[in-house]
C-alpha cells in the first residue's frame, strides 16, 4: 500500500511541477507551490512510516532497514542510500521554495525565479520517477532484503522476511540522525541564489538580486558550517582513528561550496556598497550551485570508495547532464548581459577594505580549486589509466595551510581597515600594541608546547587576531552606538574570532598529539602520559541488532569504555568505538585495534586541542545565527 501511494505521489509531483512552471497568475503560483511542498512533506513522512513499521514490501526499506534496527536509526535510514537521500534533497528544495514564495512573494522577477527553481525540483523528481524511486515495490525478495523491484504501482509485491539493515556506520552514533539533514539544508540551499540570479537576469530586473542571493547564501553557509562541524564530530566519535578531518573526497565536496560561499558573502558586500565585483559575484553563484551538483555526483554515483559514501547508483550521468545544461544556460545568460557587467566599477584602493575582500576571494577560490583538483584527479586518473592513485593529506596541508595563514593576516588588517585606501603604516601603528601582546602570549605558550615554525607563525597570527578583535570590542563598548552601527561587520568579527580559535586547536592537534600502541592482557596495567590505566576483562553485550564487546579501562578518576560493535546483518568487520577521556586542552583517546585470544591490541592517543576546535567551530556558527535572526526580524 505504501509503495503504490508513494509512487502515485511522486507522479503527482511531476504534474504539479509542470503546472507551477506554466502558471498564469500569482494565485496559481501560491496554490501549486503549496501543493508541491505538501506533497514532498507527505512523501517524506510516508517513507518514514514505512521504515518505522518495517514495511519490507518496499524495496528500499527491505534493503536499508531491519526489524532489529533501533527506532532512531530506522528514521535516519531514509537518507542512508541513494533513493532516500534524493527524497531528502527534494524535501529541502521544497522548504526553500516555501521560503522563496513567502519571503520574496512581491519580487519574483515575473516568476522566472520561481520557475527556474521548480525546474531544479522537477529535475530531481525526474530521476526518482524513471530511475530510483524510494517507493519502488519489491517483486522478488531474497533470503535477506529485496532482489528485484518495480517502479509501477498496484503490482503484486513480495514482502521480504528479513531486512538488510542500514550500513553499520550509519547506526553507530546518534549524530547520523542530525549531521546529514543539516548538511543537506546548507548544500541544497545554494540552488536558490542560482535561481534568483538567473531569473533576475532573464527578466533584466537586476536591482536587488545580489541582496536576496546573499540573504539565502548566508542561511546555506550557516547550515553548511553546522553540518561540516557535526560531520567532523561524527568522524572523531565513530571511526576510531582519533581524527576529525581526513581530506576524504566526500568531506572535500562539502568544503568546496563552503569556501566559495564564504567568498561570496564577502564579495557581495563590495557589490552592494560600491557596485564592484558584479561579474565575479555572478560567476561565484554559478560555481556554488555547480559545486553542489558535482559533490552529489561524487557522493552518490559510486565513482569512489569512501567511509562517507554509502551508496552507488545510476545517478552519475544524470547529474553530469544537469550540471552541463545549468552551466551552459548560466554562461549564455551572462553573455547576454555583458553590457550590465561592464558597468561594474573597478576596485579603486587595493589597500582599503574592498581591496582586502578582493584578495580574500582570490585566496578562498584558490583553496577551493586546490581541493577540487585533489579530489577529482585520482578519479579521472583511474578512468584513463585503469589504476588507482591517492592524494594524501600532505598535499592539502602543504597547499591549504599557507592560504589560511594569509587569510588570518587579512582578517587582522580588516579589523581597522577603512573602506577607502588605508595607510599600511597607520594600520600597523594601531596594531602595534596588539602584536606585542600576542608575541608575549606566544612566548609564554612556547614553554608548554613543542614549538616549530608552523606552530609559532600560527600562534602569533591567531593570538594577534584575537587580541585585535577584543581590543576593537572594548573600544566599541566605550562608544555610544556600541554594536548597533554595523551588525554585518560584527558578525564577521565573531566568525573571525572563531576561525582564530579553530586554527589554534588545529595546529595543536596536528603538532602536539602523540600515540602509543600496546599489546596487553586483561588485568594488566598501561602507563600512558604519566597516567595509570587498569585493563579489565572484555564484556559482551547482546542486542537485537548487534553484539558489543566492551572493555572497562579504569583510572583514578573515571572509567573509559572503548568497544567493538559487530552488527548481525552486516558482512563488515566489527566497528571500533573509541573510549574518550575529555579534557579542556586534550583528550585521551583509546581504541581497541584487535582482540587475539587473550591478548588485546590497544591504541592510546593524546589528542591535543580537540575541545578548542569544537569551541572555534561553535563560535563560527553562532556568528551567523545572530545575523540571520537580525535579518529576519528586520523585515
Amino acid at each position: 500500500m505504501i509503495s503504490s501511494i508513494g509512487i502515485l505521489s511522486t507522479w503527482a509531483s511531476i504534474i504539479i511541477c509542470l503546472l507551477l512552471i506554466y502558471h498564469k497568475s500569482q494565485f496559481e503560483r501560491e496554490v501549486y507551490s503549496r501543493l508541491l511542498i505538501f506533497n514532498s512533506v507527505f512523501q517524506f513522512l510516508l517513507l518514514e512510516v514505512g521504515l518505522l513499521t518495517d514495511d519490507f514490501s518496499v524495496a528500499y526499506i527491505a534493503n536499508h532497514s531491519a526489524s532489529s534496527t533501533p527506532t532512531l536509526y530506522k528514521f535516519a535510514s531514509l537518507w542512508g542510500a541513494l533513493d532516500g537521500s534524493i527524497l531528502l534533497w527534494i524535501l529541502c528544495l521544497t522548504m526553500y521554495l516555501l521560503y522563496q514564495v513567502k519571503r520574496f512573494k512581491n519580487n519574483l522577477s515575473k516568476d522566472y525565479e520561481n520557475k527556474i527553481f521548480t525546474v531544479i525540483i522537477l529535475f530531481f523528481y525526474g530521476f526518482i520517477i524513471f530511475q530510483s524511486n524510494p517507493f519502488a515495490g519489491c517483486v522478488e525478495s531474497g533470503t535477506i532484503g529485496c532482489l528485484e523491484s518495480t517502479l509501477l504501482p498496484f503490482q503484486q509485491l513480495d514482502k521480504a522476511s528479513i531486512g538488510r539493515g542500514p550500513n553499520p556506520l550509519l547506526q553507530n552514533h546518534p549524530l547520523m540522525a542530525i549531521h546529514p539533514p543539516l548538511l543537506y539544508i546548507g548544500y541544497v540551499g545554494l540552488a536558490l541564489p542560482f535561481a534568483i540570479t538567473l531569473g533576475s537576469f532573464m527578466n533584466k530586473k537586476r536591482e536587488d538580486w545580489i541582496l536576496r542571493s546573499r540573504e539565502v547564501a548566508r542561511i546555506s553557509w550557516l547550515f553548511l558550517t553546522i553540518g561540516i562541524s557535526l560531520g567532523a564530530a561524527w568522524s572523531y566519535e565513530v571511526l576510531g582513528w582519533g581524527g576529525y578531518w581526513a581530506w576524504d573526497p566526500v568531506e572535500n565536496v562539502s568544503f568546496i561550496p563552503w569556501l566559495l560561499c564564504t567568498g561570496f558573502l564577502h564579495s557581495s558586500i563590495v557589490q552592494t556598497k560600491n557596485n564592484s565585483l558584479v561579474n565575479w559575484n555572478y560567476v561565484l553563484i554559478g560555481l556554488m550551485f555547480s559545486s553542489t551538483i558535482y559533490g552529489t555526483f561524487i557522493t552518490r554515483s559510486g565513482v569512489l570508495m569512501s567511509v562517507h559514501s554509502f551508496s552507488n547508483g545510476p545517478i552519475g550521468q544524470y547529474l553530469l547532464l544537469g550540471l552541463f545544461i545549468s552551466l551552459f544556460v548560466f554562461l549564455i545568460m551572462g553573455w547576454r548581459n555583458e553590457i550590465y557587467f561592464k558597468k561594474s566599477k573597478k576596485i579603486a584602493y587595493l589597500s582599503g577594505k574592498f581591496g582586502l575582500f578582493t584578495i580574500n576571494n582570490i585566496l578562498l577560490s584558490s583553496a577551493a580549486f586546490i581541493v577540487l583538483i585533489g579530489t577529482s584527479y585520482p578519479i579521472y586518473f583511474e578512468v584513463v589509466n585503469q589504476r588507482q592513485i591517492s592524494i594524501g593529506r600532505g598535499f592539502y596541508d602543504q597547499l591549504i595551510a599557507p592560504i589560511f595563514l594569509l587569510l588570518i593576516f587579512l582578517m587582522i588588517l580588516g579589523v581597522n581597515t577603512k573602506i577607502k585606501s588605508t595607510n599600511i603604516k597607520t594600520v600597523f601603528e594601531q596594531e602595534y600594541s596588539n602584536l606585542i601582546i600576542s608575541l608575549i602570549f606566544a612566548l609564554i605558550l612556547s614553554f608548554y608546547v613543542i614549538f616549530k615554525p608552523s606552530v609559532a607563525i600560527t600562534f602569533i597570527l591567531c593570538l594577534w587576531l584575537i587580541t585585535s578583535i577584543i581590543h576593537k570590542t572594548l573600544i566599541s563598548f566605550k562608544s555610544k552606538n556600541r554594536f548597533s552601527s554595523d551588525k554585518t561587520y560584527w558578525s564577521g568579527q565573531i566568525a573571525h574570532l572563531g576561525i582564530a580559535i579553530l586554527s589554534i586547536g588545529i595546529i595543536m592537534n596536528m603538532t602536539q598529539s602523540y600515540s602509543s600502541e600496546y599489546e596487553i592482557g586483561s588485568g594488566e596495567v598501561v602507563y600512558f602520559n604519566n597516567q595509570k590505566y587498569n585493563i579489565d576483562e572484555i564484556n559482551q553485550i547482546e542486542y537485537e541488532e548487534k553484539r558489543v564487546l566492551t572493555l572497562n579501562i579504569k583510572t583514578d578518576k573515571k572509567i573509559i569504555v572503548p568497544a567493538i560493535n559487530i552488527f548481525k546483518n552486516s558482512f563488515q568487520q566489527g566497528i571500533s568505538t573509541p573510549g574518550i577521556e575529555r579534557g579542556i586542552l586534550s583528550d585521551t583517546y583509546i581504541t581497541i585495534k584487535s582482540i587475539e585470544g587473550s591478548k588485546l591490541k590497544l591504541i592510546f592517543k593524546k589528542n591535543m586541542g580537540i575541545q578548542i576546535i569544537w569551541m572555534g567551530l561553535a563560535i563560527i556558527a553562532l556568528s551567523q545565527i545572530w545575523k540571520v535572526i537580525y535579518v529576519f526580524n528586520k523585515k
